[in-house]
């Protein structure tokens, strides 16, 4: 699948309590610093075709860096029907998915390769803006593997270099910081 939307970038860990994992992460594997978004707002969802009604924020994210790998943590705090929910929902915890960064301009052909290598869209939605786009293709037989493919614009491109960077030369000092 590398070829198929590039390298792996991004891994997707889908959790009950993010304060709890910020610690796990920042304290035992040394991770960090993390950058948390406590209010997670989508202007648009949809889970296996159907869109989903949020009111208010999806919940919560943070974002840090192991070298050049992101750690996304994920923590669901509504109770709509979504990716995650369903995950949490089977018995699971942990990694949910890995994630592929594509330029915007070849978001909509990297979304449609997808498709015609018979890949099947479990969620996709918008975040950061109209350009935001993002898409969970699913997987069957083996939890966290679903591939995520998030296209690139210049809010999530300064956002995440922002990240990456601050985990260069982390002195453990600071580990969990805010932006909303």
């Amino acid at each position: 699948m590398t070829n198929l939307f590039g390298p792996i970038k991004q891994l997707g860990i889908v959790v009950h309590d993010m304060d709890a994992a910020l610690r796990y992460w920042t304290e035992n594997m040394g991770v960090g610093p993390f950058f948390v978004l406590n209010q997670l707002d989508l202007s648009e969802l949809s889970y296996k075709g159907d869109p989903v009604k949020l009111d208010g924020s999806l919940g919560r994210i943070a974002f840090a860096n192991s070298g050049p790998l992101q750690i996304e943590l994920i923590q669901q705090l509504t109770p709509a029907r979504t990716s995650y929910t369903e995950f949490l929902n089977a018995g699971h915890e942990g990694m949910h998915h890995v994630g592929y960064y594509v330029d915007l301009d070849d978001y909509d052909e990297c979304r449609r390769r997808g498709l015609e290598a018979g890949l099947v869209v479990e969620q996709e939605g918008v975040l950061f803006g109209p350009e935001g786009k993002f898409v969970y293709f699913s997987t069957t037989g083996h939890p966290g593997t679903v591939q995520e493919v998030i296209a690139m614009h210049d809010g999530n491109r300064d956002l995440f270099q922002m990240v990456a960077d601050s985990a260069i030369d982390w002195d453990g000092a600071d580990p969990i910081r805010n932006l909303n």
